[in-house]
């Protein structure tokens, strides 16, 4: 009968070397990391003892994240919605630095020229000439008054020589036949965008106009318009196939077929009222990009 002579450790001894019996402690491996390991020793590759996760799993356990760490679940989320403000945030840090750029190149008198005109140098220094001016007493009231409207009215603007702000559509000299035609619509006092637009379209000024829907941006650039044709009209008037003098632009065919529709509203009330003629037509492109144009005496 054969004796092993080697001494069996029992729990709780020390062994002779003065180990402990952690020193003998084997890890449990999962079995499927055990079958893994398995596999790829068949296969003759080296199986480190440390399987790496994916790169979006460590970094969640780097931060104490997972179905396994110790932070809470209500935690985790309060942590996820600071990451996606934040990835928000950077997003709109984008789009202002895009605005910068745009507003940096109207500062440069590049935004409204055409790249013909860029490649010749062709630089338009004065504003379009036009006989509209405000009325006298508003245009002695000191420049302080003028700040106070538009911080009333939430109004931002930038430039040179900005034309004052008025708060009224008479102050505004417009015809009393289109005056009769805001009041029917119900308009009554113009909105911010108005009070600052309108006079600035009037004045013969590069206009970029920032507004919510529904603020009344159309007529800052229709009435205006409409009165430049009146004006021409009268001083010296179009003689057949002469046109267009206006040209607006529009990004869909539901927003040219509305502009289109004030249009002629404001023209048919102002030849009701024995002013001459103002016709305009809608004019629907392949690109879907829609403009018209208005002209007289085709």
């Amino acid at each position: 009968m054969e004796v092993d002579s080697k001494p069996k450790k029992v729990k709780g001894e020390k062994a002779a070397s003065g180990g402990s019996e952690d020193d003998d402690y084997v890890p449990y491996v999962p079995v499927k990391i055990r079958k893994t390991q398995t596999m790829l020793r068949l296969r003759g590759k080296v199986v480190e003892e440390d399987l790496k996760d994916s790169g979006a799993d460590q970094r969640d356990e780097e931060e104490g994240l997972g179905p396994r760490s110790n932070v809470s679940l209500l935690d985790q989320h309060q942590v996820l919605k600071e990451k996606a403000e934040a990835r928000k945030e950077s997003a709109k840090e984008k789009q202002l630095k895009e605005e910068e750029k745009i507003l940096e190149s109207v500062a440069e008198g590049r935004a409204l020229m055409s790249v013909k005109e860029m490649a010749k140098g062709i630089i338009y220094d004065d504003p379009i000439k036009t006989s509209w001016k405000p009325p006298r007493y508003i245009l002695n009231m000191p420049g302080a008054r003028h700040d106070r409207v538009r911080k009333k009215f939430h109004i931002l603007v930038d430039g040179e020589l900005i034309p004052a702000p008025i708060k009224s559509f008479r102050e505004m000299k417009l015809p009393p036949a289109i005056l009769k035609g805001l009041k029917k619509k119900g308009i009554v006092h113009p909105t911010p965008i108005q009070i600052q637009g309108i006079p600035t379209a009037l004045a013969g000024r590069d206009l970029i106009g920032i507004a919510f829907t529904g603020s009344g941006k159309t007529l800052v650039f229709t009435l205006p318009i409409i009165m430049f044709c009146l004006e021409q009209e009268k001083r010296l008037p179009f003689s057949k196939r002469e046109g267009p003098y206006g040209l607006i632009i529009c990004p869909s065919r539901e927003l040219a077929r509305q502009t289109h529709s004030i249009i002629e509203y404001y023209c048919k009330l102002l030849e009701d009222e024995g002013t001459p003629q103002l016709r305009c037509a809608l004019c629907i492109g392949v690109w879907v990009m829609v403009c018209w144009a208005m002209y007289y005496k085709i």
